[in-house]
């Protein structure tokens, strides 16, 4: 009896899995907008729950299917796939034809254009069944383009040509078990679905013991929720018997089961090593074979990862498991034997951990000693941190305590570190209170352990001694003794700051920035470049740069767990903000500076309270300021720069609120201690300012505004006036009062957008935005939308915008009341133009935005910006200009709808500009091989002009490219209808394409 195709497979494996309780990932959805997706990951890395829950959550149809060791035949991988398929729209096909007798390869590609058709995904999980079978020859027709979709799953990576082709053209993407590992944000969401509300130690905790393994994390969630382990009890998995409990008993039963002998006595055996090399085992175990071993392993895809060349290592989570499992004897044994290895080979932090698993104290001790004043330098604070707790205290030496202190210090706990230095010898001590000084900016608190320090230390440590002195010199804002003492410091980034070199000191801090993210160990606590670099933008007014250099900073901040790092870089944070003029995040982020920083160090609550101090100044809420100003005066520990930095800060924050002149003793006092410290730029800020409240000399402001343009030509976070139109309405009036400085002020005119320093008259002090596109409006700098005090001011102003050059004034009255006697036309003409007057210049001199007379203009210029004027120049650029097709996709379709002849034929001109230059756009992304960019460019000109032909040519072949003919003929039939319903029909060069990408489709 001959077999049905149904009998070869089975319906079972075509089943969508079941989702029950699964996290949502909406980051891992992305990942399915590549036409072809391959997710590589070992067992239990979530790859069937994660592509069934995104399947789900997809709106098209979805079918699956999940390979076994039977799909490797080709005739049953083709009914496989015809059954998967069934359910689709017109999916009986695969069907009948393997019903005929249709080839394994034919079947495949019938089952690819069901897919095509209706742009469903298939799903292939266990691909890996197929890997160097004749049924992997069949995958090559469900890759080929089309409008469906493939995702393979597989434990193993696939070795498939079409794969490297498809990744190369953009049109296969590739998710790892890196991808796929639960984030610390998933993994709380996660317990917060069992109930259980983690706090961020618990968190972290749970991530590095699971690193994130999907199936680690689950088994841990519904242990924590029953109540069988405790996170805090997994923070160290290599110190000793982890309380695993019955947590991963399914390791034993269901992964380590199947295991040959041979490898798994290899895997328990060796777990008492984070990284197992061949030459290690051979030594400590005595196992000849290794190396053989250990690559079987970790071609599992399961067991062992590499970790570098002849370099292996199991999950933290296993090894603490199959480590349970050694009889404690015999781990001390073994640990002992590798330990003698790794000293052996130079392998002294490996030897050190495997001196402190063999019980081996004494060694371990004199190790630690030895060598973790260099590991600390290199950044192993957990390191030392975790090595220091695994050693009983009774077996401390004056020598550790010193360490512990240097190791507490560096992560920020510094009542901590305090409380070792007690216990060190008396010179560590002394040297440890004054790091700690240092460290915290508090030059009051280390003059006496210098003292101390300088009565014991030896000659060989002298120069260590001035270096801290003169460091503790330079943070009292003592620049001149510093150097003096320590002339190398005057190369520093905080040294080129505190003298008012700001073009010296970013360099240097983005110098020190560039080494200071990444990586798996900090190197130092405080990330001062990157930083110090956010502050420095914040200063010159680069708020952009300012605040992406305060969440770089976060993150690392975040990343390598230091609190001191979170709160200085939300306090940098709020200073961009504030310098942008977004308040309301300004204090968000000054609040959650001053939480962080609650339990470290009151230092830390200077720079945040002295933002919350300026917006209470620019509130007009003076004792509030006051006050703020006075708890952070209190933190300064001696500081007499940041004493002026906060001083001037906060006074800038008064003179920019609604009763400026509190600010002037602020600033007064500021600029006297500005000048004790030698800081150039704090004098000029506080000079600046003092002049734009009448209350300082013209010339030392100009010269402030020569050397530092950018504190009146960009939002300085020191500037005296926070809006642009308000600082050249500054700048104007100090080139008013201090006439022959006016040359050495053109730096900040231009960064204000004026090629000479303007004149007081034609800087009105705020800006004026006029809008013809879409509607005409009018609307001032405060986001206030101008009312008309009569309509027909709202026509002459569209006019007016479509004659950039301006008109006459007849013609202007002609164009509004063509029918009136020209005694009431003349009459209604005045009443609108004094209407118009009124809305777009309200506070400022007349003629500063209209200029009125025989001619009518527009004065377009820094304070007034008109849309149709920067429409235009956009429209007028090349084709590629960067930046430019963003900025067309951005703009409106149409001009406001005014009844009048010449908006109405400017309209027409500007609807058959945009989608033209939309085309040429899309030409041009076709050029560059950016299909992805060519089809936003072209799909936005056939939505403004469904008959364009050049855009539906740029737009099929931009869908072709992609993979898409389908969508490329559904241009081709729109673009037919459009041009039928204006009786034409596509040109012969159009129709030549289509028939050549439908050919190629075919």
């Amino acid at each position: 009896m001959t077999l049905h195709w149904r009998d070869l497979t089975s319906a079972r494996r075509t089943r969508l899995p079941a989702v029950r309780g699964a996290v949502a990932r909406p980051r891992l959805l992305s990942a399915l907008d590549a036409r072809v997706l391959l997710v590589t990951a070992p067992a239990g890395y979530g790859k069937t729950t994660a592509l069934a829950e995104a399947a789900a959550a997809r709106p098209g149809p979805v079918a699956w299917l999940t390979l076994d060791s039977d799909d490797a035949d080709p005739l049953v991988l083709a009914a496989s796939l015809s059954l998967a398929v069934q359910a689709l729209p017109g999916g009986a096909r695969p069907g009948d034809a393997l019903g005929t007798g249709a080839s394994p390869r034919r079947v495949a590609g019938l089952v690819a254009d069901v897919l095509d058709d209706c742009g469903a995904l298939l799903v292939l999980d266990e691909a890996q069944s197929l890997s160097g079978t004749p049924g992997a020859d069949l995958l090559a027709e469900l890759l080929a383009p089309g409008e469906g979709r493939v995702a393979l799953l597989s434990r193993t990576a696939l070795d498939l040509p079409d794969l490297t082709r498809l990744e190369v053209s953009g049109d296969a993407a590739r998710l790892s078990a890196a991808e796929l590992a639960f984030t610390p944000a998933e993994i709380a969401a996660l317990f917060a679905a069992q109930g259980l509300t983690l706090s961020g130690a618990e968190i972290r905790a749970a991530h590095a013991a699971t690193e994130g393994w999907p199936i680690a994390v689950r088994f841990l969630t519904q242990a924590a929720a029953q109540g069988r382990v405790t996170l805090a009890d997994l923070a160290d998995l290599e110190g000793g018997d982890a309380p695993l409990g019955t947590l991963f008993t399914y390791l034993a039963q269901e992964v380590l089961g199947p295991l040959d002998p041979a490898l798994r006595g290899l895997l328990t055996r060796s777990s008492v090593f984070e990284e197992l090399i061949p030459a290690l085992l051979e030594d400590a175990l005595n196992e000849p074979r290794s190396r053989t071993l250990l690559e079987t392993l970790a071609g599992s895809g399961t067991f062992l990862t590499r970790a570098g060349e002849d370099t292996y290592r199991a999950h933290p989570l296993l090894r603490a498991h199959l480590r349970g499992l050694l009889p404690p004897a015999e781990a001390r044994e073994i640990a002992g034997r590798g330990a003698a290895f790794f000293e052996r080979t130079g392998r002294l932090r490996r030897a050190l951990a495997a001196h402190l698993l063999a019980g081996n104290v004494a060694r371990a001790a004199t190790l630690l000693a030895g060598r973790g004043g260099a590991w600390l330098a290199q950044g192993r604070v957990t390191l030392v941190d975790r090595s220091l707790a695994r050693l009983p205290r009774s077996d401390w030496m004056p020598t550790l305590h010193a360490l512990a202190g240097d190791a507490l210090r560096l992560a920020s706990r510094y009542d901590e570190a305090r409380a070792e230095y007690a216990l060190a010898e008396p010179l560590e001590r002394a040297l440890g209170e004054v790091r700690l000084a240092l460290d915290t900016v508090q030059p009051e608190q280390a003059w006496s352990p210098l003292d101390a320090a300088a009565a014991l230390i030896g000659e060989d440590r002298q120069a260590e001694l001035r270096r801290l002195r003169a460091e503790n010199l330079l943070n009292a804002g003592q620049l001149a003794e510093a150097v003096a003492l320590e002339p190398e410091l005057r190369g520093g980034a905080r040294y080129a700051l505190r003298s008012g070199d700001l073009d010296a000191a970013l360099a240097r801090a983005l110098a020190l920035a560039d080494g200071e993210t990444g990586g798996a160990r900090a190197a130092q606590n405080h990330r001062e470049g990157l930083l110090l670099a956010s502050f420095l933008h914040a200063a010159r007014g680069e708020v952009q740069d300012a605040g992406a250099c305060a969440r770089r900073g976060l993150s690392e901040g975040e990343r390598l767990e230091s609190p001191f790092v979170q709160s200085l870089a939300l306090a940098r944070l709020g200073h961009a903000q504030q310098a942008a003029g977004d308040f309301a995040a300004a204090r968000e982020s000054y609040d959650a500076a001053l939480r962080q920083a609650q339990p470290v160090t009151g230092r830390l609550r200077v720079e945040p309270l002295m933002g919350l101090a300026a917006l209470a100044g620019r509130a007009g809420d003076v004792d509030r300021a006051q006050a703020l100003t006075a708890e952070a005066r209190g933190q300064t520990g001696g500081d007499s720069y940041m004493a002026g930095l906060l001083i001037l800060t906060s006074a800038l924050g008064l003179a920019q609120g609604p009763q400026a002149a509190q600010a002037v003793p602020g600033l007064q006092e500021a600029a006297a201690l500005f000048q004790a410290c030698g800081d150039a730029f704090g004098q000029a800020a506080a000079a600046l300012a003092l002049f734009a409240l009448d209350a300082g000399p013209a010339d030392q402001a100009a010269g402030a505004v020569a050397a530092y343009p950018f504190l009146l030509g960009l939002p300085s976070l020191l500037a005296p006036v926070a809006t642009r139109a308000g600082r050249a309405a500054l700048l104007a009036r100090l080139g008013e009062a201090h006439p022959g400085a006016r040359p050495a002020l053109t730096g900040a005119a231009r960064l204000l957008g004026y090629a000479v320093v303007p004149d007081p008259a034609d800087t009105p002090g705020f800006e004026v935005r006029v809008q013809v596109l879409g509607r005409v409006a009018v609307t001032r700098e405060d986001g206030r939308v101008r009312e008309w005090g009569r309509a027909k001011a709202r026509d002459l102003l569209a006019l007016l915008a479509v004659h950039p050059a301006g008109l006459p004034r007849e013609a202007a009255q002609e164009a509004l009341f063509p029918d009136a006697d020209p005694g009431v036309g003349e009459r209604n003409f005045r009443v609108t133009l004094h209407a118009l007057g009124q809305v777009l210049e309200e506070g400022a001199r007349s003629g500063v935005f209209l200029e009125r007379g025989d001619w009518l203009r527009l004065r377009p210029g820094a304070d007034l910006h008109v849309d149709l004027a920067a429409a235009w120049a956009r429209l007028e650029q090349a084709a590629g200009t960067p930046g430019r097709l963003d900025a067309l996709l951005g703009l409106p379709p149409a001009l406001a709808d005014v009844d009048l002849e010449d908006v109405a034929r400017e309209a027409e001109r500007y609807a058959a500009a945009l989608p033209e230059a939309l085309a040429a756009e899309a030409d041009v992304a076709l050029a560059l091989a950016r299909p992805d960019r060519a089809a936003l460019a072209a799909g936005r000109a056939l939505s403004l002009d469904p008959a364009h032909e050049p855009a539906a040519r740029a737009l099929m072949r931009a869908q072709h490219a992609l993979g898409r003919g389908a969508a490329a003929g559904r241009v081709y039939v729109a673009l037919t209808a459009a041009l039928a319903d204006l009786g034409l029909k596509p040109l012969p060069e159009t129709q030549v394409l289509w028939q050549a990408l439908s050919g190629a489709r075919s």
